[in-house]
């Protein structure tokens, strides 16, 4: 009697949270590691959002400064952990193409989001993403960034 208490109680237990529409806007440093020139230091701009689910979309620019137009993306992304409201770690895949090479990237990473105070916080995000440009030009970019966000 006492398991089926128990089991009748499990089953019918939620544990789910009321999650609103959340996300963040914001840009920041980025550093390619594997970059082809000397300048590894560029930018970095992004927004994602989640709808109400650990699931969400995001658009990014990366790797761009002066001398570079960098990589246009937009990826899927998945709420790996969070301890909200201070700490998310978000991972991503994302495919768009390298405005330099006109050439299409896949790639994917992992993003932590630290909220500082209110909605203000910082993201470091760290990825690889692959540019496809033919068999001898095709590359690996490794890149990382620390960010500026407004979180919500």
């Amino acid at each position: 009697m006492k398991l089926a208490l128990v089991l009748v109680a499990l089953a019918t237990a939620s544990a789910h949270a009321d999650r609103p529409v959340h996300g963040s806007l914001g840009g920041g440093s980025a550093l390619l590691l594997t970059a082809q020139d000397d300048k590894r230091l560029r930018y970095e701009l992004e927004l994602d959002i989640e709808p109400g689910s650990r699931y969400g979309g995001l658009l990014a620019w990366r790797g761009f400064d002066r001398d570079h137009r960098g990589m246009l993306l937009g990826g899927l992304m998945f709420e790996g952990a969070a301890a909200r409201p201070r700490l998310v770690v978000n991972l991503h895949v994302d495919v768009g193409a390298d405005l330099d090479q006109k050439a299409p990237v896949i790639g994917s990473g992992i993003r932590t989001t630290l909220t500082l105070y209110k909605l203000l916080g910082l993201a470091f995000d760290t990825g690889a993403y692959l540019v496809i440009d033919g068999v001898d030009d095709t590359r690996l970019r490794l890149m990382g960034s620390t960010s500026l966000v407004v979180r919500w």
